[in-house]
């Protein structure tokens, strides 16, 4: 979940208080109305009580009131406009987790999204160990994303994806290291039907999850 910028906070608050205005000079007004047009006597010669000196201060401060937060319902609409598009929405907090035990680490190779920043924040709610390194074998192609999802993590509808190449094939990229088995799970979510995801040999001689074409698994 994202967290508003300190200025979106900012923006938010102005808005709060305006319609807090509004809201109390609506009760305040309606008071003073019906302050104003008591009838408290004493009765006419017709058997009517008589309008008394009534309270019509309340009109006056409501009014006061709903004037005042209609201006910072207008301010803070100028307002949220410049902030909200002006200061994006901050990442989430990083995840604080333990130092993963020898052994658990997952070895991811990316050759495309997964070694953005705000992918890797997106999945992990941080940055994750990276090495470079290459698959040699396989070659790119290029697959039109429709997750909206996926879309928005990473910032385009058009990702990379592996296929088997000749012995000369080489696609260069890194290694992500994930500490724990949700980490692996996270970019199983990530990856679209079209992937799959395949035990492989690095240039490094290290072994490795890749995901590639679905019909190339």
């Amino acid at each position: 979940m994202k967290r508003l910028s300190p200025g979106q906070r900012w923006v938010l608050g102005l808005g709060v208080f305006a319609l807090v205005c509004l809201v109390v000079g609506v009760i305040a007004i309606a008071v003073g109305v019906t302050n104003g047009n008591a009838m408290c006597g004493p009765f006419d010669e017709d058997g009517f009580p008589e309008p008394c000196p009534g309270d019509t201060s309340g009109v006056i401060w409501g009014s006061v009131l709903g004037v005042i937060g209609l201006l910072h319902l207008g301010l803070t609409g100028v307002a949220g406009a410049l902030v909200w598009t002006s200061t994006p929405t901050i990442g989430p907090k990083p995840i604080k987790r333990p130092a993963p035990l020898p052994g658990q680490t997952q070895r991811v190779f990316s050759y495309g999204t997964l070694r953005q920043p705000l992918v890797q924040e997106s999945l992990f709610g941080g940055h994750v160990p990276t090495e470079p390194d290459a698959l040699p074998g396989w070659r790119l192609e290029w697959v039109t994303i429709t997750d909206p999802e996926v879309i928005r993590t990473s910032g385009s509808d058009r990702h990379p994806i592996l296929r088997r190449g000749s012995a000369g094939d080489v696609v260069e990229g890194s290694v992500l290291a994930l500490g724990y088995e949700w980490q692996l799970g996270a970019v199983d979510r990530y990856e679209v039907a079209d992937y799959q995801r395949i035990r492989v040999t690095l240039a490094s001689g290290w072994t490795a999850w890749v995901y590639v074409a679905a019909d190339q698994a």
